[in-house]
């Protein structure tokens, strides 16, 4: 735009109509319903506003009031603006287009037209798009105002594909990589370009627009104005209709040569170059209701140039003319697709060297609507993203679409951009991005921070979630007022659940952003950033308070959790604590500023009283940071310091026969505070020793310990902790028995386990013994039956095994002493005769080496 118009926006010393608009909407909804807060009709009094119109001329500007969705109206200074050659232009006069702003608001701009359908209006309020449509259907000179939300069109059924590459794409995309290292706003010219645009329409597209040549005209500017605004902002390139459109619209679908199909690709240059000559016109486009979109791939200033084709079941509005037209010129300029996602049309569509885009992406390059669990919204938001702006700008001004239209210089420079600087932080972690930029004629900038990270596909919604460590976690937003983003947004950070479009980084990655300004005039220009991530279990997180803390007094005590942050490479040092009292919408109360990053720190209230408080934790020179989750409240009515109030604790518990240590983090107080002293007292069961239980050797079940807590000179009442001791298996004690057994007995029982012992109670049974004698020695039950060889007297030695059935075991030594024969001279054998028995040096040996009894648990 020329400078003069900037000028004119701000001072309007140009001829300005002296009558502000009279009133000529008004509303036809009576009661407002859930379903029309983003819509409102309206009965325009056609006459008055064709009244008005009619005045303007190149030099001069209207106020016009224009209705907004809510009911109410905005006074826009309005002028005209050319969409058709000076000579197409005469031949239809009912035709015309306008441009204009909110007045006292430049930020706040858009485009209209009026003519044989109506008036048309797309402009900007308060970040979100506000439409203006005629509704005939509803009744004479009826329309509706409403937010780009409300709008109904379905794209499933459309198609759309890959930009035909031609075989000196590659040869052309070679020469401009190396033009793209040095890609500055002073590299690339600062131009302003029109092309000559060639619109052709099918038979069927004319009869859904009217069918007379007016009224397909009339649609026609209607998307090519749209268009322009896109355009003409993102990239200062305009098209204006050839002098001899109106040859190119075709009323009567039986008659055109068109299929309104994919295939009309190869019949429009044909038609075009024909009826209008191919030196008439520099890109050229054809518009149907075939459903879908084609288009060559840097075409534009070529032979090629007219291989271009959009078409939908209901060509008009922005799901139509910035989905499907914008995206496919996009092609003809140079613009590759954006979006990352495979999941329906976008799955064999991706160009992996573009793919900034999670999902569908969302600028006007991506595929929003027809990626099926993968798509962002809708609709595409009406501005291209930075790396198709890139492209674009290469082709149109450093290759071969410099070769036509018209060139000339603009009257103002590009905005000149800082991103800041780079910064480490850690993993899982929210962050804001804070960049500047400033613009030498004082124009009304906007901005976008724009990720910029290619990595590989992802398939599914799941994907999109998921860090791989390469591919783009973050989506593009509409361009704002303010050079900060939080990522992910803040709501969503309060809310603890990114919405889709949107991960936290969990691997140890970079993270490439640029943030990009418009100046509104076709002036954009962006400056990169870099974020390093520290890959971790867990992030940067408050811990207290939580939703469940309600603050009462001056002092509080808030913990985070420090990630490591602290350390290199991170190196946070100190942070800052912030209070909210709305819920998060701000953090305007500074409680603490540049103390150390240890995780905990108190805290000073004064005056504050909120049942939505929220604390922020953030590092004192990055740019992360933390907020509690949920709101909790702030009494201010509760003065002067408060004695800690305990009530309840973490789980407690521990096993038989170890011991635990209580600390101040296992209690839960009413509010959150430092804890200088925990003292618990003695009781049943248990002793103590300075903070630490011990229960009761071989207690289990539970103990209850009175314990006090101090913070400074107050100590709160006594609470009763529950403290659950879970039992363990003790192993049994198995004794040693000793037996005197008469000569010659047999099968003698040994009541070994009446002496031996278990603490739990459990039954006891002999699961072994070991008997090396010359006797037998055998296990019946609970009892050892016990035969001395024949003829043996004197003593022998065995050992037994005794399990309780939990696991826990023993063992012990029998002692049998058989007596002598008492009647030797019947032929008893000799207790030293070496066959007599089985105490010998062996059986000495091997009572020693059993003596020393052991047990296992």
């Amino acid at each position: 735009m020329k400078k003069h118009l900037i000028a004119l926006a701000l001072s309007q010393f140009m001829c300005t109509s002296a009558l502000a608009s009279p009133t000529m909407w008004h509303t036809l909804d009576q009661q407002r319903t859930k379903t029309q807060s983003a819509q409102r009709h309206y009965q325009l009094d056609h006459h008055a506003l064709s009244s008005q119109l009619e005045k303007l001329t190149q030099a001069q500007t209207i106020e016009l009031m224009l209705p907004l969705p809510n009911g109410e109206l905005v006074e826009f200074i309005v002028r005209p603006s050319q969409v058709m050659a000076p000579e197409l232009a005469g031949k239809y006069p009912g035709i015309k287009t306008f441009r204009g702003h909110e007045k006292g608001n430049p930020a706040h701009s858009g485009r209209f037209d009026f003519g044989p359908h109506g008036f048309y209006g797309v402009f900007n309020h308060q970040g979100q798009q506000v439409y203006l449509d005629p509704q005939p259907q509803s009744g004479e000179h009826h329309y509706r105002s409403y937010h780009d939300n409300s709008q109904a069109l379905s794209k499933k059924a459309f198609k759309q594909h890959a930009p035909r590459k031609h075989k000196s794409d590659l040869h052309q995309r070679n020469l401009l990589e190396q033009a793209a290292l040095n890609n500055t706003p002073q590299a690339i010219p600062n131009t302003q370009i029109t092309y000559r645009i060639a619109v052709a329409t099918t038979g069927e597209y004319a009869r859904f627009h009217g069918g007379t040549k007016e009224k397909t005209l009339a649609a026609v500017v209607t998307m090519l104005n749209r268009i322009n605004d896109v355009y003409e902002r993102d990239l200062a390139i305009k098209f204006e209709l050839v002098a001899d459109n109106d040859k190119l619209l075709f009323l009567d679908p039986d008659t055109d040569p068109f299929a309104n199909t994919d295939e009309d690709i190869d019949k429009i240059s044909e038609q075009i170059n024909t009826r209008i000559g191919a030196d008439n016109y520099d890109i050229g486009h054809l518009v149907g209701t075939g459903g879908g979109g084609l288009a060559g791939f840097e075409v534009v200033c070529t032979e090629l140039k007219a291989e271009g084709i959009t078409g939908s079941e209901t060509p008009t509005n922005d799901a139509f003319h910035i989905d499907y037209v914008a995206h496919e010129i996009g092609h003809q300029l140079g613009a590759d697709h954006t979006f990352n996602g495979e999941a329906g049309a976008c799955g064999g569509n991706r160009a992996e060297n573009s793919a900034y885009e999670p999902g569908s992406g969302s600028t006007i390059m991506g595929y929003t609507g027809i990626c099926d669990e993968q798509d962002l919204q809708p609709n595409s938001d009406p501005y291209f993203h930075i790396h198709s702006l890139d492209q674009m700008n290469r082709y149109a001004r450093m290759s071969s679409g410099k070769n036509c239209g018209v060139h000339t210089e603009r009257g103002n420079s590009r905005p000149e951009v800082n991103a800041g600087a780079n910064y480490t932080i850690p993993a899982r972690t929210p962050f804001t991005l804070t960049g500047s930029a400033t613009s030498n004629t004082q124009d009304t900038l906007s901005y976008s921070w724009q990720q910029f990270n290619l990595g590989g596909a992802s398939a599914s919604k799941a994907d999109d979630s998921i860090d791989d460590g390469k591919r783009p976690l973050f989506r593009a937003f509409n361009p704002h007022s303010a050079p900060q983003r939080t990522l992910p947004k803040m709501a969503d950070v309060l809310s603890g659940q990114p919405s889709f479009g949107e991960a936290y980084a969990t691997t140890t990655r970079k993270l490439d952003f640029r943030l990009v300004v418009r100046d509104g005039q076709g002036g954009v220009s962006d400056d990169a950033m870099q974020v390093s991530v520290v890959g971790n279990e867990q992030g940067f997180a408050v811990t207290l308070p939580d939703s469940s803390s309600q603050w009462r007094g001056n002092t509080q005590l808030v913990k985070w959790h420090t990630a490591g942050t602290e350390r290199a490479p991170v190196s946070c040092e100190n942070v800052d604590i912030l209070l909210s009292k709305d819920g998060g919408k701000t953090f305007d109360i500074e409680l603490a500023k540049r103390i150390p990053n240890s995780g905990q720190s108190e805290v000073k209230l004064s005056n504050i009283s909120t049942e939505q408080a929220r604390i922020q934790v953030k590092c004192h020179d990055n740019i992360f940071f933390a907020v509690n989750s949920g709101n909790f409240s702030v009494n201010a009515d509760a003065s002067g310091d408060v004695a800690p109030v305990i009530t309840g604790h973490k789980p407690l518990s521990l096993t038989e026969d170890s011991s635990i240590q209580v600390k101040p983090d296992d209690l839960i107080l009413a509010q959150a505070m430092k804890i200088d002293t925990l003292t618990l007292s003695g009781g049943q069961n248990y002793q103590i020793t300075g903070t630490t239980i011990t229960p009761a050797s071989n207690f289990h079940g539970e103990l209850n310990v009175p314990v006090k807590v101090s913070s400074g000179s107050l100590t709160s009442a006594s609470f009763t902790l529950t403290v659950t001791v879970t039992p363990v298996n003790d192993a049994p004690e198995a004794q040693n028995d000793t037996y005197t057994l008469d000569f010659e007995s047999k099968n003698n029982s040994l009541a070994v386990l009446d002496n031996d012992q278990d603490t739990d109670g459990d039954v006891l049974k002999i699961s072994n013994v070991d008997y090396r004698g010359k006797g037998q020695v055998t296990i019946s039950g609970s009892a050892l039956v016990y035969t001395p060889a024949a003829g043996f007297s004197g003593t022998e030695t065995f050992r037994y095994d005794i399990e309780d059935g939990q696991g826990g075991s023993d063992f012990a030594t029998v002692t049998v002493t058989v007596k002598d024969n008492p009647n030797p001279d019947n032929g008893g054998g000799d207790k030293d005769d070496d066959d007599s028995g089985s105490f010998g040096p062996w059986a000495m040996l091997s009572a020693l080496l059993l003596f020393g009894r052991r047990r296992r648990r």
